[in-house]
């Protein structure tokens, strides 16, 4: 299948022969003109993307789709994306490489960038391939921080998605490597993309979409929840405010980018950006407070993960703040205010697509993992 919006060869014609001739001898070839697998999987997971998106709309004469099986086609179409984007053959660092697709391919639920799948099929976007850079470098990232903050030197937890932590398996010294290696093979598959639509239309959305993502991703979004979180493990004193900014940056921040990401690559603009990015905020603090219920309700085998983590070390959540009735009460006034504003920027012309959107929420909602 051919990409429908982007011819890459002409783009690097455009960039190396007419505005810097010299450049062909400093960067290879781009990787995004060769998705060889990445297109066979594209098909099956478009195909039933579409096809939910059709039973969503009539459930009587259709055929049952669940979100689940469309979400597990969405993971296939995912791996392959991001096998085709960090080709890595050096035999003397093998098991390195082997570390790092532990981390990245590991039964994560790819949440971010669905997310921003679902977003930029919501504002009438159709080049999921177009979209699939920027896919993989929001998970590079999301999962980078997951590899720093498992080690001992922050949340010293030893299972992640129901496996031992990267540290655990491979050692503390080739996790803090891995965690590295993740953000800058984002910084390249980002640079890759960009490279690459310079010199087209769709070039300046590719541009300021990176710019989003590094910028939730840094010291205006997650690295700052970070480092607050760990500035003050063992506080007793935090206040709800101080949970909630804390929320805002480590885990919202990189939801709301989905999102934004999203709907600018589908060349969306004005009001409706505003309303992607409310959203955003609302699920992103959806999100962590059904985190922290499911650590007091849920168990470790359920979840993938210690349900201790918190309390072990020290960490005052949003439901010890406030309890579970309240906390629930929160989450349900989260739902319903996402889903009135989904149908604010919902028409006729994105009926189907806002379906896909609204059962996407209901599920970050209701998850039990």
């Amino acid at each position: 299948m051919n990409n429908k919006v982007i011819d890459f060869k002409k783009s690097k014609e455009k960039l190396m022969n007419k505005k810097f001739p010299n450049v062909s001898t400093l960067v290879t070839e781009g990787r995004q003109a060769y998705y060889l697998e990445s297109n066979k999987a594209l098909d099956k997971f478009q195909s039933i993307f579409y096809d939910y998106q059709e039973y969503l709309l009539d459930k009587e004469n259709k055929k049952e789709i669940k979100l689940e099986e469309v979400m597990f086609h969405f993971n296939i179409f995912f791996d392959a994306v991001y096998k085709d984007l960090t080709k890595f053959d050096d035999k003397r660092v093998s098991k390195f490489k082997e570390a790092l697709d532990y981390a990245m391919l590991s039964s994560g639920k790819r949440m971010r960038p669905f997310l921003m799948l679902v977003t930029y099929n919501f504002c009438k976007g159709e080049d999921f391939l177009l979209l699939s850079p920027l896919m993989v470098a929001m998970e590079l990232i999301h999962t980078f921080s997951l590899v720093h903050d498992d080690l001992p030197c922050m949340d010293n937890d030893e299972l992640r998605r129901g496996k031992p932590t990267v540290w655990k398996k491979y050692g503390e010294d080739i996790a803090v490597l891995v965690g590295d290696a993740l953000f800058m093979q984002a910084s390249s598959v980002l640079m890759d993309i960009i490279f690459e639509l310079m010199y087209t239309e769709l070039g300046s959305y590719m541009v300021s979409s990176a710019v989003v993502l590094m910028r939730m991703a840094g010291l205006e979004g997650m690295i700052s929840g970070q480092v607050f979180d760990v500035m003050n493990t063992g506080n007793t004193k935090l206040t709800l405010d101080d949970i909630c900014y804390m929320y805002d940056k480590k885990t919202t921040a990189l939801l709301v980018a989905s999102m934004l990401i999203g709907a600018n690559m589908a060349m969306m603009h004005g009001e409706t950006l505003k309303y992607i990015e409310q959203i955003g905020l609302c699920l992103g603090e959806a999100y962590q407070i059904k985190d922290d219920l499911l650590e007091v309700e849920s168990t470790t085998e359920k979840i993938g993960k210690s349900v201790d983590s918190d309390k072990n070390n020290n960490k005052v959540t949003y439901v010890e703040k406030v309890g579970i009735k309240e906390s629930k009460e929160r989450l349900e006034y989260l739902y319903s205010k996402s889903l009135s504003m989904i149908d604010k920027i919902t028409s006729d012309k994105n009926k189907k697509e806002s379906l896909v959107f609204k059962e996407l929420v209901n599920y970050l909602m209701s998850r039990e993992k």
